[in-house]
């Protein structure tokens, strides 16, 4: 790091601990590791005061920059998708190097959050652009060099015909993204808890893996340059099933992520008849073969009160909230339950034929809610913590009482399918979450700025 004189406030990466000569090969390490852009925006950023929280909102903005871009499609609209999502990646990584001297709840949740929505966001900008461009691609979603020669094949029409296929696709893919970094979120917790209990040291404590988000954008968007909209979607699918597959295959740690599960009222309720003494995964796993069961069979076949029977399945997974998830596979236990959750919202809007960008709109809503909840457990920031009594020892965990909960969710939609009102109770429920995550962000986040050692 020759040449450049310390910002006040900035602490690289060693130098808390180091003397100025450790600190040096310190930062000689990390420069061999942290291209030299990185390492100079993140000087830059610190000599004019740019908070790491800023700089993830900035790797945010080029990527809704792109989402944008990539609503038209043609050579100028995606090249310049491209350069954005280059910024954003390179701003994300500056974000996590610049505060790996100290880091902060809310910085903690800024990273994670910005990472994700960035994500979610360039789904919906892909999605949509097939729905604004319907000639560019007959239909398909299929363009680019390569694209244009599939279009006759079973790729066409993966995932369903027309727009609303490639919609469907972006909501598949969204799922899969949010399952894989919660089951991320939860390993990264349980190795740590085994940690602290051990005596040990926590390395990192940036729970979604930004850089590799960014890394994930600038592929996928190589990938619609190629193929298209829905061929970019099909590649992220496969890729996401294979690293979930992996993910899922590993035995964790003495986990104690109770509350990440994102449990509602009800599902606390029913948990406290059992009391713990029930391990979590038997029966969420019963719940999710039903359901799975159910979707695959198609929800337009059940009417009436029958449409709540994937809800009622899952509510065996009530019962064993109150377990403290310590078992070698627990750590799983949120990332399926919320899997459950998702696949039930997406065929119940897609058999109520609610627009698929509505049904996108509250998937990805629950799905920021459920990370948000997961950050506030984990930083203990969250004002709805409570002290389940019962379980022994004691254990602390978050009951998402204005999201009403997985399973509150869940009923509220099969109610609606029943009554035949979804295409209002979604867009009103999208509005909901989305507005709950703001007033959180706001409120919650805002006074969270509890460091955090590192």
């Amino acid at each position: 790091m020759t040449g450049h004189t310390t910002p006040r406030g900035f602490v690289p990466p060693g130098r808390a601990a180091a003397g100025a000569k450790d600190a040096d090969e310190k930062d000689t390490r990390d420069t061999s590791v942290i291209d030299s852009v990185t390492v100079d925006i993140a000087w830059w950023s610190a000599g004019r005061g740019l908070s790491p929280i800023t700089l993830s909102a900035f790797s945010l903005g080029f990527a809704i920059i792109a989402a944008v871009w990539l609503t038209g499609i043609s050579a100028h609209a995606d090249a310049v998708a491209f350069v954005a999502l280059v910024a954003s990646y390179v701003t994300c990584r500056t974000a996590r190097y610049y505060s790996s001297g100290q880091l902060t709840a809310a910085a903690d949740w800024a990273h994670g959050a910005c990472a994700l929505l960035a994500e979610l966001a360039v789904y919906a900008g892909i999605a949509g652009g097939v729905s604004a461009n319907v000639a560019a691609s007959a239909g398909t979603g299929l363009t680019g060099l390569i694209g244009d020669h599939l279009r006759g094949t079973f790729l066409a029409s993966f995932g369903g015909s027309g727009p609303t296929g490639v919609w469907r696709l972006a909501i598949a893919a969204a799922i899969l993204l949010a399952v894989r970094e919660m089951a991320n979120i939860c390993l990264a917790a349980a190795k740590e808890r085994t940690a602290v209990i051990e005596g040990q040291q926590t390395a990192d404590r940036i729970l979604v893996p930004a850089p590799a988000s960014g890394a994930r954008l600038v592929a996928l968007c190589v990938a619609v340059i190629l193929v298209g909209a829905r061929g970019g979607f099909v590649l992220v699918l496969l890729l996401g099933v294979l690293a979930l597959l992996i993910r899922i295959g590993v035995v964790g740690p003495n986990s104690g992520v109770i509350g990440y599960r994102g449990d509602g009222p009800l599902s606390v309720w029913i948990g406290s008849f059992v009391a713990g003494r029930l391990p979590p995964v038997p029966p969420l796993v019963v719940g999710l073969l039903v359901t799975g069961a159910l979707t695959w069979l198609g929800m337009g076949n059940l009417s009436g009160i029958l449409l709540l029977t994937p809800a009622e399945a899952m509510l065996l997974a009530a019962l064993g909230c109150w377990h403290p998830h310590d078992g070698p596979r627990d750590w799983l236990a949120p990332a399926l339950l919320q899997a459950g959750e998702y696949v039930f919202i997406a065929a119940v809007g897609f058999a109520g034929k609610v627009p698929a960008p509505v049904t996108f709109a509250l998937i990805t809503g629950v799905i920021m809610r459920h990370f948000d909840l997961a950050y506030r457990a984990r930083n203990q920031v969250s004002p709805a913590l409570f002290i389940r009594q019962a379980a022994k020892p004691p254990v602390l965990a978050g009951a998402d009482w204005r999201g009403l909960g997985w399973e509150g969710r869940m009923i509220v939609a099969g109610i609606a399918a029943a009554a035949g009102i979804l295409s209002f109770a979604f867009p009103l429920c999208a509005i909901y979450m989305w507005a709950l995550l703001l007033r959180d962000a706001y409120i919650g986040w805002s006074a969270g700025h509890t460091t955090i050692d590192s």
